[in-house]
């Protein structure tokens, strides 16, 4: 146990404090979005479904920089204790894969929580969201636990070992992913069988539990169920993919 705490220790610092990058493109950036399309780009939404689409924007926001932090911030950490050779120094101490990895999934989760905490904020603060401090406390939470795909998806990115291709694979999936899930803007606006691919994406998924959550108290627990089923597709791609390696001498675990 005095190990794992000091991996995590160690983690925080290395990642959360000297991780100048996350604070700018996984807060700074779906922030600046935000108070864009609140407060800039709002021509042409009645007046009166204004409040409803700043509310539905600040969910869209949250899941975005969740999904910036979850895979983009990730797959480059993981990937640059690859390069670095600091899984190695790991490995050589008293600590297994599983401790390092969920070590490493509890930082990735005080990034989410923190970045979602400040887009609420900034919304509640700039646009008057009203909300309620315990359903504020369980939005956070349930946004929290639907981003752990996402964290998967991005320790499976790092797989790749390869700057160049983790990054290209960062960038096919992430900007696209945004878009089909209607995080940027409303899904309706797209191609009815681009609509179709969206609606199955754990991002739309976890926006719309989000949002019921929001406007109605409610859970929507088929949304739940996707999400789940993409964690479950992700992790046994990842345990496949991993194995794979391991046995043709590609991984030093």
């Amino acid at each position: 146990m005095t190990n794992y705490l000091f991996q995590l220790k160690m983690n925080f610092k290395r990642i959360m404090l000297r991780n100048k990058a996350f604070f700018f493109f996984d807060m700074m950036l779906p922030t600046i979005f935000y108070l864009l399309y609140t407060k800039i780009l709002t021509v042409g939404i009645p007046t009166s479904t204004l409040p409803t689409w700043n509310e539905n924007y600040l969910i869209s926001m949250m899941v975005y920089s969740c999904m910036l932090g979850g895979i983009i911030t990730t797959s480059n950490t993981l990937l640059d204790d690859q390069t670095s050779h600091f899984n190695l120094f790991i490995a050589l101490k008293p600590i297994s894969k599983i401790q390092y990895y969920s070590a490493m999934a509890i930082v990735f989760l005080c990034l989410n929580l923190i970045s979602s905490l400040i887009i609420c904020l900034v919304g509640i603060w700039v646009n008057h969201i009203s909300i309620s401090l315990p359903l504020l406390a369980v939005l956070i939470l349930i946004n929290l636990i639907g981003t752990i795909p996402l964290i998967l998806l991005g320790a499976l990115t790092a797989l790749a070992k390869n700057p160049n291709t983790v990054n290209l694979l960062n960038n096919l999936i992430v900007f696209p992913l945004a878009i089909i899930s209607g995080l940027w803007w409303p899904i309706q606006m797209m191609p009815t069988w681009l609509q179709k691919i969206g609606k199955i994406m754990p991002t739309y998924q976890l926006s719309l539990l989000d949002q019921n959550l929001l406007h109605k108290s409610t859970i929507n627990f088929s949304a739940i169920l996707i999400i789940f089923a993409w964690f479950i597709a992700i992790a046994l791609l990842f345990f496949v993919i991993g194995n794979i390696q391991k046995r043709k001498g590609l991984s030093i675990q």
